[in-house]
């Protein structure tokens, strides 16, 4: 018998669940549906959905810098069996919206430096693939948005395909809107609003865009600085991609029952604890009955950490 999983809660990182041998629900699935869609997709779904985990598996699938780990990463999942021919090709920009902060005063300056920050650290790492020149003059620029242009320049010369992974897109925009209003929300996503800007150049350089967030509004509001993206939010193929089915969760109670519990006898006991207290989301009215992803892992772990007692706490006080 193996070593047991790893229960992998609050942990967003794709890799790092493979490696140190956490259990995965594998949604890889999804990925030859995905690549059916246009090339620029946004998906929405509320926090604590499994959003950040599901992007992490995309940049480690797509990325060319780790095309040779595909066998180590993916070999057991099933994209493992049924690779794409975009596997490994793709040059990967992440950018995590939800780590710009400040006061408003302070916002656009912080944007840009968070910005720069991921744009040089993406010019450093695939620096192999552009003349020289093209590195230093991207290290030098003061804005994101001059860096941009001139990676997409280079790239389109040497046929280079991008991809660009955004992550929370809405979440300072959501903040600002919430605590400091309309007025000073639409100069940020209307006429020449900095955010709205930096959307005009995602449209223009990249191959492959995939965004996430918890709401539509700001999207709407940039629609003439970024009206390409098809949104995949209630599409019936797509619903229960960030979530836990019935079947993803009966497969993983039944692991974790065997792994760290007296045995399945307990099955149908901890079942109706999960059902009545995790049930409870559907994206359509006659779609499947899901389990928040988050929710339910914080359950697993603690239930495997009092080696298969009831937690005292079913939900994370934090999460609460």
């Amino acid at each position: 018998m193996g070593r047991a999983k790893r229960i992998p809660y609050g942990v967003s990182d794709f890799i790092d669940i493979i490696e140190r041998n956490q259990y995965y629900v594998d949604k890889t699935m999804y990925i030859p549906k995905l690549e059916d869609e246009p090339d620029a997709l946004f998906f929405i779904r509320p926090r604590r959905f499994g959003k950040s985990l599901f992007i992490s598996m995309l940049r480690a699938y797509y990325d060319i810098k780790r095309k040779d780990k595909f066998d180590k990463l993916f070999g057991n999942l099933w994209i493992g069996s049924h690779p794409t021919e975009n596997q490994g090709k793709y040059q990967v920009l992440f950018l995590d919206f939800s780590k710009i902060g400040g006061s408003i005063d302070q916002l656009e300056e912080n944007f840009n430096a968070y910005c720069n920050e991921c744009i040089d650290s993406f010019i450093e790492t695939y620096q192999e693939y552009y003349p020289e020149r093209v590195v230093e003059s991207v290290l030098k620029a003061k804005t994101a948005a001059r860096k941009l242009n001139a990676i997409g320049i280079a790239a389109e010369k040497k046929n280079l395909p991008l991809y660009l992974i955004v992550d929370e897109y809405d979440n300072f925009t959501n903040v600002v809107l919430n605590e400091q209003g309309e007025e000073v929300y639409t100069a940020l996503t209307h006429a020449s609003g900095f955010y709205r800007e930096i959307f005009k150049v995602f449209k223009g350089m990249f191959s492959k865009i995939f965004m996430t967030g918890v709401s539509p509004v700001t999207l709407d509001d940039l629609t003439s600085g970024y009206n390409i993206a098809e949104i995949l939010t209630l599409e019936p193929n797509f619903l229960n991609m960030l979530v836990f089915t019935y079947e993803e969760t009966e497969t993983y109670l039944r692991y974790v029952l065997d792994k760290y519990s007296t045995g399945q006898e307990r099955f149908d006991e901890i079942w109706q604890l999960i059902v009545s207290n995790y049930d409870g989301y559907r994206f359509r009215p006659n779609g499947d009955r899901l389990f928040n992803a988050t929710i339910l892992t914080y359950f697993f772990k603690k239930f495997a950490a009092n080696a298969g007692s009831i937690p005292d706490e079913l939900v994370d006080e934090n999460l609460r």
